[in-house]
C-alpha cells in the first residue's frame, strides 16, 4: 500500500483529533453517507467505533496514517484503506458496520429520510457487534436543540455535517467531519467502497448507463443516456422528476429487469 499512498511523516491530524477527544470519552463512533446525490442507486451509510484504548497503539496510529475524506482519495486508494479498516475490524481493533436504504425508500422518505434511515440501520449494527461496548441512545423530543443531551455520556457520537434532525439517535452534528476526524473518515470509506462496489454490480446490468464509471451520479454521460434509453428500475424516481425523465413503469424495454428488484 505504501508505494501508492506514499509515506507520510506526520501525524494523520484526524487521529489527533480523535485522540484528544477519546481523552474525556470512552471512545468516538463516526457515521458517515455516500450517494446522496447520486440519480440511481442506494444511499449507503458507514459507522465506525473506535474505542479509547484504539489510540493507545502505535501500530493502529500507522495503520490509519493514510485515512481521510472518501472524496479526497481515488478509487484504488478506497479499495486499499477499506481492505486496512477490515483487517483492523477482523482483529477486533474497532467496530464497523454499514446500512442501506433502497430506491424505494428514498421515493417513500425522500433522500434526507432515507439517509437517516441507512445511518440508523449502521449505528445499529454497529452497536449490536460492539458486545455492548457502545450502545446507541435514542434522541429525546427534548433533545433536538441541546448538545448536552444528544449522546450517551462517555462516548462521541459524530455525524458528518450538521446535526439531523430526522435522525433518532443521539449524535453530534460534526461539519467537514470526514475530513477532521478519523471514525468519521473511515466511515465515509467503508460508505464510499460499499456503494461503489454496488454500483459496479448495476453496470452488469444496466451497462448503457456506465454505473461502473460515474457510480450513479448525473454526468453528462448519464444524462445522455437518460435521455437515450429511458430510466431503469435502479433510477430514482424523485430525481428524474425534476429531469423529466419517463419512469421504468413507463419503458417496456425494462420491464425484464424490473423483476430482478434491484435496490
Amino acid at each position: 500500500m505504501e508505494s501508492q499512498l506514499g509515506s507520510l511523516e506526520m501525524v494523520n491530524p484526524r487521529w489527533t483529533y480523535d485522540r484528544k477527544l477519546s481523552q474525556w470519552a470512552a471512545g468516538i463512533v463516526g457515521v458517515d453517507e455516500a450517494g446522496r446525490g447520486c440519480l440511481a442507486g442506494p444511499v449507503v451509510a458507514g459507522c465506525v467505533i473506535l474505542p479509547r484504548k484504539f489510540f493507545a497503539s502505535s501500530q493502529n496510529r500507522k495503520a490509519v496514517e493514510a485515512m481521510n475524506d472518501s472524496k479526497r482519495l481515488g478509487e484504488s486508494e478506497r479499495e486499499e484503506l477499506a481492505e486496512v479498516i477490515r483487517r483492523l475490524s477482523e482483529q477486533k481493533v474497532v467496530v464497523v458496520a454499514t446500512g442501506w436504504a433502497t430506491v424505494e425508500e428514498i421515493e417513500l422518505h425522500d433522500v434526507v429520510g432515507a439517509t437517516c434511515l441507512a445511518m440508523e440501520r449502521a449505528m445499529v449494527e454497529a452497536s449490536l457487534r460492539s458486545n455492548g461496548e457502545w450502545s446507541v441512545d435514542e434522541r429525546g423530543q427534548d433533545d433536538l436543540f441541546s448538545l448536552e443531551k444528544t449522546q450517551k455520556p462517555g462516548w462521541k457520537v459524530l455525524v458528518d455535517g450538521r446535526r439531523m434532525k430526522r435522525l433518532t439517535l443521539a449524535h453530534e452534528g460534526l461539519v467537514k467531519g470526514d475530513a477532521r476526524s478519523l471514525a468519521v473518515a473511515m466511515a465515509s470509506i467503508l460508505a464510499k467502497v460499499s456503494r461503489d462496489r454496488r454500483m459496479r454490480e448495476l453496470h452488469e446490468a444496466y451497462p448503457q448507463f456506465d454505473f461502473g464509471s460515474n457510480k450513479g451520479y448525473g454526468t453528462p454521460a448519464h444524462l445522455s443516456a437518460l435521455e437515450k434509453h429511458g430510466s431503469a428500475v435502479c433510477h430514482r424516481p424523485r430525481f428524474l422528476r425534476k429531469l423529466s425523465v419517463p419512469s421504468p413503469g413507463n419503458d417496456a424495454k425494462f420491464s425484464r429487469q424490473s423483476r430482478l428488484n434491484l435496490p
